[in-house]
């Protein structure tokens, strides 16, 4: 039997981003993509009025403690009501995003996932697309739903990212002041002190979880096989098929739930020691901060209010900063998704092709 020889799959031609924009562009140039792009555009101003609110409770840190110092009762009541306001205000747009985004996905989830299905069942011998791909049911049922929530939040933290990594650079540019050690000056210190905290921790951070976006793709295939497995017995104890037959897919049972085991092992330790990394490094962050400033407090440069909006500040850039850091386990998870996905995607491709109909001749 001549059997055309498959292509690698996992090493596709196609870069990561590009698989990325092919699978997003199906809905955004579907029917539906009125509402898609009015959704998203709503989603970016309101991340732009999270970090508008963010730069106005920086600025509130300054008077708020300066009135403290002063002992300003009326200017501190004041400043008490005017947090209220920006609060509110937070909570709204975090409400509204949070539904804006919920929406999308729901929308964009039941038209790809009504898309892959229509090609499935329209693809030559269906039943037969697992010899082309794991689990062709789970990724539909299960990626699908995991791409399109994680596109639109991690892709709403990044816009929040980027614009308050800008905006906050700016302020603690103009607040930080220089830093004389020796006969060296330090123009912006705080500012170059934040980037090189985060640079730091991004590189540890890489370095420490660069195998969880295997480790995560091979525990959604393992967990398919076992869920598979599973079902395959149902069948079989329902067909009331021999001892033999139930025994034998016991025993697949048993080592796809070792593999799975295993795989989970693994990636709890991993995920320990990031995690252990990342609440260190940001617990560690405030007294970093502290101890830049307040060489220019005890010099009376700089007043109570101001330091802690340098503080304020540094946190906010820090933070940002680091938002690879923080958001690392997601995005293995999402990436891991994203080739499964474009796996299918490039395995229907394949049997649909003509080229191709001989594979299974």
């Amino acid at each position: 039997m001549n059997k055309t020889k498959l292509p690698n799959l996992a090493t596709h031609d196609l870069s990561f981003m590009k698989k990325t924009i092919h699978i997003t562009s199906l809905y955004w140039n579907s029917e539906d993509k009125l509402f898609a792009w009015l959704a998203v555009l709503a989603m970016i101003a309101l991340s732009i009025l999270g970090v508008a609110m963010a730069l106005a409770t920086n600025e509130w840190y300054k008077h708020f403690y300066d009135a403290i110092q002063a002992s300003n009762k009326e200017k501190f009541y004041n400043l008490i009501l005017i947090f209220l306001c920006i609060a509110a205000s937070l909570i709204f747009r975090s409400v509204v995003i949070t539904y804006l985004i919920e929406m999308l996905a729901l929308r964009w989830r039941r038209w790809l996932t009504n898309y892959y299905t229509n090609k499935w069942i329209s693809t030559p011998s269906a039943s037969n697309l697992s010899r082309l791909t794991d689990n062709p049911d789970q990724r539909i049922a299960e990626d699908i739903q995991k791409f399109t929530y994680e596109t639109l939040d991690l892709g709403c933290g990044l816009i929040y990212t980027l614009t308050s990594v800008f905006s906050f650079s700016v302020v603690l540019i103009s607040i930080s002041g220089d830093l004389k050690v020796g006969e060296i000056n330090i123009p912006y210190y705080m500012f170059w002190a934040a980037l090189t905290y985060a640079i730091i921790g991004t590189v540890t951070s890489q370095k420490i979880g660069f195998k969880l976006v295997a480790l995560s793709n091979k525990q959604q295939r393992t967990e398919a096989d076992l869920r598979f497995q599973l079902i395959k017995l149902r069948e079989s104890s329902a067909a009331s098929t021999t001892q033999l037959g139930n025994q034998h897919h016991r025993r697949a049972i048993g080592k796809c739930l070792v593999t799975v085991l295993r795989n989970t092992k693994q990636k709890i330790l991993l995920t320990m020691k990031l995690s252990c990394f990342t609440q260190a490094y940001s617990q560690l962050s405030l007294i970093f901060s502290s101890l830049l400033a307040m060489p220019r407090f005890f010099a009376k440069e700089i007043s109570f209010g101001e330091l802690m909006q340098i503080n304020s500040a540094f946190g906010n850039l820090y933070e940002n900063l680091s938002w690879f850091i923080n958001a690392y386990p997601r995005l293995a998870e999402w990436k891991a998704t994203i080739d499964r996905i474009n796996l299918l995607d490039h395995a229907i491709a394949l049997k649909l092709d003509s080229n191709h109909a001989d594979i299974y001749t």
